[in-house]
C-alpha cells in the first residue's frame, strides 16, 4: 500500500494546540519582578516552561500520528502497538480528538482505508472498560457482566453459539448507552460499522401486516452482514415490540452450531436486545433490598436474576417472552439495569455539561437533577426518566 512520508507536514500544525493543564509553576517570578542577582536567558522560569510545553507537544504529536495511522493503515499497527497502548484516544485534548476524527474521516473518503468491515474491528477492551467505569452511572451488575462475557466470549477461538444478552430496565437506566459503547470499542466505526446493524421495532418494523416482508428483509440483512465480517453485532431495540414471526427467524441464529456445520456465518455473532420489559419488577427488587439495609453496591444478580427471568417468563402481553428465544433459552444473560438515583442524576448532568464543553456549578447540577421526576411517591428514592432528558433540561435551564 503506497503512503506519504511518516511525519506528514500537517502534523505538525498540532504543536500548536493549546496543551490542556499548561499553567504558570507556583512560584515563578514574572519579568518585571526584581531579583536578588541576573539569571542568564537559559535559567529564565519563562525559557524552562516553553521547554516542558515543546516537550509535551512533540510527545503530544507523537500520539495523534500513532493513532491516525492506526486508524487509516490497520494492518500496519504492530510497529505502534507499544506506544499506543498507554495512549487511548480519550486522553487526548478534546479539541484535537475531534481533529483527529476529522483528518481520519477526510482521507478514508479521499481513498478507501479498509475493502471490508474485517479490517475495521478494534476490540478494544481497555476504552471499553474504562467507559463502563467512567461513563455508566449507577450500574455496577452490568459493568461487571457486559465486560467479563463480551470480553471472555469474543476471545474464545471457536464459539459454538452466537452470544444473546438482553438487556432490562427503566426508559433512560442506559441501555441504548452501553449498546453505544460496545459498538464504539469492538468496531473503529461504531454504529456506522458495516458489520453493526441496529433495529428498532417501532421504526423498522412498524406495520404487523408487512411481517412477511419484514422476515425476508431482516433474513438478508443478517446473511449479509454475517458474509461481510467475522465478528458481527446486531441490536434490537424495543425487543418486546418485535413481531413474534420477526422474533422466530433469529431463532436459528442463535442455536448451538455443532462442530461439523459448515453455514455460512460469522464465526463471532451478539446480539443485543434492549427492553423496558420488567423494568418494574428490577425496581420493586431494588427498593426492597434498601430498605432492608443492603447498600446498592451489595446488590447482585443473585438478588435479581431469578426474578426478572420468571417475570419475563409469565407475562402474556408481548411476543418475546413467548418466543423460541426464551422458551428454548437461547438468551444467555438477562441483565437488569438499577433504576438511578438523584446522586447519579447529577453525573449525568455533569457529564452532559463537559460533552458541551459548558461550564456548570454544583449549584447548578442540583438545579438540574431536581428537575427530573422521582418515584416512588413516598420514598422520591428513582428518577423516573433516568437521565434520559438531562440534555433537554440543561437546553431549557440555560436559554
Amino acid at each position: 500500500m503506497l503512503r506519504g512520508p511518516r511525519r506528514p507536514l500537517w502534523l505538525f500544525v498540532l504543536l500548536l494546540l493549546p496543551l490542556p493543564g499548561a499553567s504558570e509553576p507556583s512560584g515563578a517570578s514574572r519579568p518585571w519582578e526584581e531579583t536578588e542577582e541576573p539569571r542568564s536567558a537559559w535559567a529564565w522560569p519563562g525559557f524552562q516552561r516553553l521547554k516542558e510545553q515543546l516537550r509535551a507537544a512533540a510527545a503530544l504529536s507523537k500520539r495523534y500520528w500513532t493513532l491516525f495511522s492506526r486508524q487509516v493503515w490497520p494492518d500496519d499497527c504492530d510497529e505502534d502497538e507499544e506506544a499506543a497502548a498507554g495512549s487511548p484516544g480519550r486522553r487526548l485534548p478534546l479539541l484535537g480528538q475531534r481533529y483527529l476524527d476529522l483528518l481520519t474521516t477526510w482521507y478514508c473518503n479521499f481513498r478507501g482505508c479498509c475493502p471490508s468491515g474485517d479490517c475495521r474491528i478494534s476490540n478494544n477492551f481497555t476504552g471499553l472498560e474504562w467507559d463502563l467505569n467512567v461513563r455508566l452511572h449507577g450500574q455496577h451488575l452490568v459493568r461487571q457482566l457486559v465486560l467479563s462475557t463480551v470480553r471472555g466470549y469474543l476471545e474464545t477461538p471457536q464459539p459454538d453459539k452466537a452470544l444473546a444478552l438482553s438487556f432490562h430496565g427503566w426508559s433512560g437506566t442506559g441501555k441504548n448507552f452501553v449498546a453505544r459503547m460496545l459498538a464504539e470499542n469492538l468496531y473503529r466505526d461504531g454504529l456506522r460499522s458495516d458489520c453493526v446493524r441496529m433495529f428498532i421495532a417501532t421504526i423498522h418494523f412498524p406495520h404487523p401486516k408487512y411481517v412477511d416482508l419484514y422476515k425476508e428483509q431482516l433474513k438478508g440483512q443478517i446473511r449479509e452482514t454475517q458474509q461481510l465480517c467475522r465478528q458481527t453485532l446486531f441490536i434490537f431495540d424495543e425487543a418486546e415490540k418485535l413481531h413474534p414471526g420477526l422474533l422466530e427467524v433469529l431463532g436459528p441464529h442463535l442455536e448451538r452450531r455443532a462442530p461439523e456445520d459448515d453455514r455460512a456465518e460469522s464465526p463471532w455473532t451478539i446480539f443485543l436486545f434492549l427492553s423496558n420489559l420488567r423494568g418494574d419488577i428490577i425496581n420493586e427488587v431494588v427498593l426492597k433490598l434498601l430498605k432492608d439495609g443492603w447498600s446498592r453496591e451489595e446488590i447482585t444478580m443473585e438478588h435479581l436474576e431469578p426474578h426478572l427471568q420468571a417475570e419475563i417468563v409469565e407475562t402474556t402481553d408481548n411476543g418475546f417472552s413467548h418466543s423460541r428465544l426464551v422458551r428454548e433459552n437461547l438468551i444467555d444473560y438477562f441483565i437488569p439495569f438499577l433504576p438511578l438515583e438523584y446522586r447519579h442524576v447529577r453525573l449525568c448532568a455533569r457529564d452532559a455539561f463537559l460533552s458541551q464543553e459548558l461550564l456548570y456549578t454544583e449549584e447548578t447540577l442540583d438545579e438540574i437533577a431536581q428537575m427530573m421526576v422521582y418515584v416512588p411517591k413516598e420514598e422520591q428514592l428513582f428518577s423516573s426518566q433516568g437521565c434520559k432528558s438531562i440534555s433537554q433540561r440543561i437546553n431549557y435551564f440555560l436559554s
